[in-house]
């Protein structure tokens, strides 16, 4: 991104922040019913902000979320496959639900990427774990 740009960008489901370069945050709303078109636009925005270089993203999913299940039979990283754009991903589910679901779809679909779900209770290690992959990244200026 250059420095004209916003560092936040809020999309209909998220507010996405890159936090320092190559690392992005996403936090869902609390009513936010993920679907397909709004994944898409969360992808557009997290490449925007790290500004199509590698980076990584932790994303905090809120308790109760609703999801349309079309968005668990896409691959939505499968056009990133073979680029060095989304180097590791960790995700906060703040419910059984979305714990169950997120590592399902990563079943179906496994990631070209290192990736780890953490419940509401190790939001700590989540944000360690995510440190510790950005700090493998090269160097992103």
């Amino acid at each position: 991104m250059s420095p004209n740009e916003p560092s936040t960008i809020v999309t209909r489901l998220a507010s996405m922040a890159l936090v320092k370069p190559g690392f992005v945050e996403q936090r869902y709303f609390d009513d936010a019913r993920l679907d397909l078109i709004g994944f898409a636009e969360n992808k557009t925005a997290r490449l925007r902000l790290a500004d199509g270089k590698p980076h990584v993203m932790i994303s905090w999913m809120p308790p109760g979320i609703d999801f349309d299940v079309k968005v668990t039979s896409v691959d939505h990283f499968s056009a990133e496959r073979g680029q060095d754009t989304i180097q590791a991903l960790a995700v906060v589910a703040n419910d059984r639900i979305a714990e169950m679901t997120t590592r399902l779809f990563f079943s179906y679909f496994p990631p070209h990427f290192p990736f780890r779900v953490f419940d509401s209770e190790r939001t700590d290690e989540a944000r360690m774990w995510i440190e510790d992959r950005w700090k493998e990244l090269p160097v992103v200026v």
